[in-house]
């Protein structure tokens, strides 16, 4: 069923670039793999899953004038995202990102996003949200300061809009802790956590704490095979993963997850119901090569059960 709560999206939009060898060997320049173009970028996923769980999403980016970026935007409109808002830019090239991968080894990655400082919070994104009645905006990191600046300078003078914050990377994610107290519902993965509290972030209330003390009141984060915590209303709640049988790739498990867990705290549910939601998505989306798990439905979560 279509949820009337409207979300628009507001980041990355990219293209990633995924090669893996099973040769490990770093004597050789040249090895036999596979190379793969698969759409990506944490708006466009939030966009996607968010979509395929019953709310209207619209998606605001800036692409380039060039291949990738009507690939992207085909394959959003595919999606039925309204992308009315989705830039084309005359200065920069769609975003990139290359990833490579080789057996017992973390991947590594070269991006280029430049093409992102076009992402501007104008007077036509201010007329667009009140147009659509947009009432909640999630937002990567991917983002410009300035641009947080100008988002968060609206919720003051909007205060039922809700938030969700996307902390997207390490490097970038201490990037809404000026806001933190604007922000409605916040995710990042313990590395993030890490840099935002200034040193080793754990599963338990001693962390928890340091993120509330810093303004962040209700949080989601991830520690990989030891689960997720969340905070809201004071309340903590551990769960362990939903680890499947065969992990295909890692890239979008994050979004998926909070995109689940976003779904069932906009609809009302329990704490435990939101993580349980959360932790399907992520499992489902650890299973395929794409950034969003063509599985996930509102059918498929009232459904789902936990082998």
């Amino acid at each position: 069923m279509e949820n009337h709560h409207k979300i628009l999206c507001i980041g990355n939009v990219s293209v990633d670039i995924k090669a893996f060898s099973m040769l490990d060997d770093d004597t050789e320049a040249y090895r036999d793999g596979t190379i793969e173009l698969v759409p990506g970028g944490v708006g466009r996923g939030m966009a996607i899953n968010l979509k395929h769980l019953g709310f209207d999403t619209s998606i605001y980016s800036v692409v380039g004038n060039d291949i990738f970026g009507d690939y992207l935007k085909a394959g959003l409109e595919a999606e039925k995202i309204n992308t009315e808002l989705l830039r084309v830019s005359s200065q920069h090239e769609t975003a990139l990102f290359s990833v490579m991968s080789k057996p017992n080894s973390h991947s590594s990655c070269i991006y280029s996003t430049k093409v992102l400082s076009e992402i501007v919070f104008d007077e036509q994104v201010k007329a667009f949200i009140e147009k659509e009645n947009i009432k909640t905006l999630v937002l990567d990191s991917n983002i410009s300061e300035e641009t947080f600046a100008e988002i968060y300078a609206y919720k003051k003078d909007h205060p039922d809009l809700f938030i969700f914050q996307n902390a997207t990377a390490p490097d970038i994610a201490r990037r809404s802790l000026k806001y933190a107290g604007l922000v409605n519902l916040f995710a990042c993965n313990e590395y993030e956590a890490q840099a935002i509290i200034g040193e080793t972030a754990t599963p338990d209330l001693e962390t928890a704490d340091k993120m509330q003390a810093l303004g962040y009141r209700d949080f989601i984060i991830t520690f990989e095979d030891r689960g997720v915590m969340v905070r809201i209303n004071g309340e903590t709640y551990n769960a362990p993963p939903y680890t499947p049988y065969t992990i295909v790739d890692t890239i979008g498990a994050g979004d998926a997850l909070a995109s689940g867990f976003l779904t069932g705290y906009l609809t009302g549910e329990s704490l435990k119901q939101c993580v349980h939601y959360g932790l399907i998505c992520a499992k489902e989306t650890l299973m395929t090569r794409q950034t969003v798990s063509s599985l996930l439905s509102r059918d498929y979560l009232a459904t789902y059960k936990n082998n």
